[in-house]
């Protein structure tokens, strides 16, 4: 993905990096002990390839592909009155990407242009054919949920804000305190996962 943002480093105005992290495992740390964020691992590897850092803007706040989407819109593209995006990632994850980017930008009200969303899929690397056919077989499976579910029932942003901080596990406040002073995982960090859809993550 980030190979392919840099061959159109010189024509894009930004590149905006993802994400925060997952809720599937804990981040990796550096040297000192500190939590190291997809989106500035990602900023570090385009600045040391030449790309300016004033052009390279973090998204530290996404959790999964609805917040890449809801904060790519409200935090940058809103702001910065966007017209034209170019969304790229894994070929197994395009179509649930496409899905609820095309559904998050189409919702009123539009506070700006309406940019024109363009997709790119690049092949995946490091993963054997065990993996891609796990998360393939995830992929699907989330692309029904959300069909069935948010893209269903949200229709505006004020109910895309609502379902987001207030039903999303990954956003929500927990409802569940486990003892004094300790919050309840997100259900997707709890539930069970077989060990080869886990290594994607």
């Amino acid at each position: 993905r980030l190979d392919a943002a840099l061959e159109y480093s010189a024509r894009a105005r930004f590149i905006v990096v993802l994400s925060r992290g997952t809720t599937h495992k804990p981040p990796p740390l550096d040297a000192g002990g500190m939590p190291i964020d997809e989106a500035t691992a990602s900023a570090r590897y385009l600045v040391s390839r030449g790309v300016p850092a004033s052009k390279v803007l973090l998204d530290r706040w996404s959790l999964d592909t609805i917040g890449n989407a809801v904060f790519t819109r409200v935090f940058h593209s809103e702001l910065r009155g966007w017209e034209r995006l170019l969304v790229v990632t894994s070929a197994v994850h395009m179509p649930r990407t496409q899905a609820i980017f095309d559904w998050v930008f189409a919702l009123p009200p539009q506070r700006g242009p309406w940019p024109h969303l363009t997709f790119q899929s690049v092949a995946e690397r490091g993963l054997t054919a065990e993996q891609v056919s796990s998360r393939r077989q995830k992929e699907q499976k989330s692309l029904q949920l959300f069909r069935s579910g948010a893209m269903a029932s949200v229709g505006s942003l004020e109910d895309l804000h609502a379902f987001v901080f207030q039903e999303h596990a990954a956003y929500a406040a927990p409802a569940q305190v486990k003892q004094q002073g300790e919050l309840a995982k997100p259900a997707a960090a709890s539930s069970s996962m077989n060990p080869a859809l886990k290594s994607t993550y």
